[in-house]
């Protein structure tokens, strides 16, 4: 839960979650061999079927905190795009209904003796020895100059080597790159209005932002780009509470009224325009926030009377 925490808060306020993000995976490596000696033997007497799924979810577990570690520290980035953060965060989708059944078929009645003094000093204990091994890492990490030192709040390694062409292009689980992505035929409406991808391209000016990636990089890019506020009419946003920026394929965001001079529609990136996978012919860039916010292949800019928070945090498609 705290890795997807990670995905929604502002990139200046992500770096006490991800640090409690992997000093959690760190304690459950403490408290592995006590769980070792108790209620996993006992599962295993249980019979086949809870044997397996047992050992299933135990795997998968010192699995993805494997994964984790390997991206925290630089030693493996993966195959590809394919990459470490990304498996790591496949696993715990996976591990989400193995958590389910774990719980349901080990029910514990609450006790008092579940907060004694003895389990918050081990708590505690294991929670400080946690946090030992990130700063040891970290300080091993600066003395040896690894690329672990190019890491931000969020946890992404520095990709700022990436030509603009060839940054990694991902999109939202099941979205599709559209077909026909040429300025001429794309229809963009703001605020009910028709606008031209040559209007925003004639407007735009150059601005710099992060694009900071859940698949574990970030790269501060040069876009071409016009801010809402530039775009949305005085009459559109007299009553409205937010901002819904909507793609061609369905996927879309709300976003704060107030923050329409902080987000914006691009049209290049380092002067060259868009390739399809990175949103072209119109994309948001949306500073402060982590990738799943950047909405490709922008058809739609309105302000509705609803609250930014009235929505998933993660859409589900």
């Amino acid at each position: 839960m705290s890795g997807l925490i990670s995905w929604v808060v502002p990139l200046s306020a992500a770096r006490p979650v991800v640090v409690f993000h992997a000093a959690a995976g760190l304690m459950i490596l403490v408290v592995t061999p006590l769980k070792l000696r108790g209620s996993v033997r006992a599962g295993f007497k249980r019979g086949r079927p809870s044997r397996w799924l047992s050992s299933a979810f135990g795997v998968l577990v010192l699995a993805t905190i494997a994964l984790g570690a390997a991206h925290a520290t630089a030693l493996w980035f993966g195959v590809g795009y394919w990459s470490a953060l990304w498996t790591h965060q496949l696993i715990g989708f996976l591990l989400a209904p193995l958590l389910l059944w774990h719980v349901a078929t080990r029910p514990v009645r609450p006790s008092t003796a579940d907060v004694d003094r003895r389990a918050v000093l081990a708590t505690g204990a294991a929670g400080a020895a946690a946090l030992g091994v990130i700063v040891v890492q970290e300080s091993v990490a600066r003395l040896l100059g690894t690329a672990a030192v190019d890491r931000v709040g969020t946890g992404s390694h520095d990709a700022g080597s990436f030509e603009p062409d060839a940054m990694p292009t991902v999109q939202w689980l099941d979205d599709r790159v559209p077909a026909d992505t040429s300025a001429d035929a794309w229809a963009l409406t703001i605020a009910g209005d028709a606008v031209t991808v040559d209007d925003l391209w004639a407007r735009s000016r150059p601005m710099v932002a992060r694009l900071d990636c859940t698949g574990g990089w970030f790269a501060d890019q040069s876009w071409d780009a016009v801010a809402l506020d530039e775009l949305l009419p005085p009459a559109a946003t007299a009553t409205g509470r937010s901002i819904m920026v909507t793609s061609s394929t369905g996927y879309r965001r709300l976003f704060p009224l107030v923050d329409a001079a902080e987000l914006f529609l691009a049209v290049r990136y380092d002067g060259r325009r868009l390739r399809r996978g990175h949103g072209a012919p119109v994309r948001l860039v949306a500073p402060n926030r982590r990738g799943p916010q950047w909405v490709k292949w922008v058809i739609d800019v309105s302000v509705v009377d609803r609250p930014s928070w009235l929505q998933l945090p993660l859409p589900p498609t």
